[in-house]
């Protein structure tokens, strides 16, 4: 099966974490015997000569070309509005990748254009399926269903996407629940959660090394640790807030926030005024190659996700899957699609979101009890190794696209 994939985010160098997921997918798709080419915004981070087994074809779309902004991250102001450049980039990002995706099909040939995120992407694939016949199936991650909530303006694309796509993926019901709100037919969603790479990230001591050599943090402490953007939708203030609630019971303990942001001058001034910045480390952005260590460092995981003011949130964390995979004992919101894949008490403990007083409640719980910590470690990497690798997901994902295929 030839597949073409529209992305507007998409790793630009290896070991770049921004849009692995959109590659984890691609390189499981082309691992089972599929013609995968992938479409993505150039960017001037991109490395020319970074190899990967996926083909990826990057469209200029702006000059200079130290104006390509779009994507990556870089479109939302702390994930609740749109920056100002982002209208004239889209739509020149829009013209260049119809232009390039009905050339790539006209010389190459296309069973199914699969692409990622609602807009532009999405609203791209059915100008190109319409033009060409190629069937369109696209995938949904969950700022681009805000996006769509709050902009009015976007939604004659919208309509057209859902008019125009023959399946759309959802990762998380809950998403597909709000795109269904947008007017998209029920019986066109599907929910497939993400998957994770479950020998990349996995149970691994000699991986915490490089924590402690990058982070000095005493042997003897407990590690609480958290990893993400550093936008409001992450929650990473009402875990600030549980830090003082935690620190009397178990003092012994260090908290990790890691990650950069539009956030980070907000947060670091947070816990200052709460009387904890000693007891907590802002580490900035870690490199994906060293999460894997940085996780298997953590005694406990934290993901305190929120439905923003704006009402924006998460779709299904990827940090949370990997935290899973790598053995975590795992605090998380039961907000969004988080309650799909941990189970309160069995894989990991379930907490309100914005309640600082339950997730404070529930670290104390982990950091108090070792063998519970690593009951809860157990069943979170078996729940992720039966059901959510990337060879498993892309299986699933495939599977959708040959069906749409095969009506043609």
């Amino acid at each position: 099966m030839r597949i073409l994939i529209l992305t507007s985010t998409y790793p630009r160098y290896e070991g770049d974490g921004v849009g692995s997921f959109i590659h984890s997918l691609s390189q499981s798709m082309t691992r089972l015997g599929h013609d995968v080419t992938v479409l993505a915004p150039y960017d001037p981070a991109v490395v020319p000569d970074w190899q990967s087994d996926v083909k990826v074809k990057r469209v200029h779309y702006v000059w200079p070309t130290s104006w390509s902004r779009l994507g990556h991250a870089r479109s939302l102001a702390s994930d609740v509005r749109l920056k100002w450049h982002s209208y004239p980039l889209v739509a020149l990002f829009a013209l260049f990748t119809i232009l390039h995706s009905c050339m790539e099909i006209v010389r190459r040939g296309a069973d199914v254009v699969y692409a990622q995120w609602l807009i532009p992407s999405g609203f791209i694939g059915a100008i190109v399926s319409r033009l060409t016949g190629v069937p369109l199936v696209v995938s949904l991650h969950g700022s681009d269903v805000f996006v769509a909530e709050q902009y009015k303006i976007f939604r004659p694309a919208v309509r057209l996407v859902f008019r125009t796509a023959r399946q759309v993926i959802a990762c998380s019901g809950d998403l597909a629940r709000r795109a269904v709100g947008l007017g998209l037919p029920r019986s066109t969603v599907t929910v497939v959660p993400y998957g994770v790479d479950t020998e990349r990230y996995s149970p691994d001591s000699h991986s915490a090394q490089e924590l402690r050599d990058r982070i000095p943090i005493p042997e003897s402490q407990d590690v609480v640790m958290a990893m993400g953007r550093l936008v409001y939708k992450k929650g990473f203030s009402y875990l600030l807030r549980a830090v003082p609630l935690v620190l009397p019971r178990c003092p012994n303990t260090c908290f990790i926030i890691a990650g950069e942001g539009d956030l980070r001058a907000e947060l670091e001034s947070l816990a200052e005024s709460l009387g904890v910045r000693e007891h907590v480390v802002f580490p900035g952005h870690i490199p994906w190659g060293q999460t894997p260590g940085h996780l298997a460092r953590a005694d406990v995981f934290v993901v305190p996700s929120v439905v923003d003011e704006a009402g924006n949130l998460d779709g299904l964390p990827n940090v949370l899957l990997e935290s899973l995979a790598s053995g975590c004992a795992v605090v998380a919101s039961e907000v969004a699609g988080i309650p799909e894949v941990v189970r309160d008490d069995e894989n990991g403990l379930l907490v309100p979101q914005k309640d600082e007083r339950a997730l404070a409640d529930a670290i104390c719980a982990l950091l108090g009890d070792a063998d519970l910590r690593k009951q809860m470690g157990s069943a979170a990497r078996l729940s992720v190794v039966r059901s959510l690798s990337w060879m498993h997901i892309g299986e699933r994902v495939a599977g959708i696209l040959r069906t749409y295929v095969r009506r043609d």
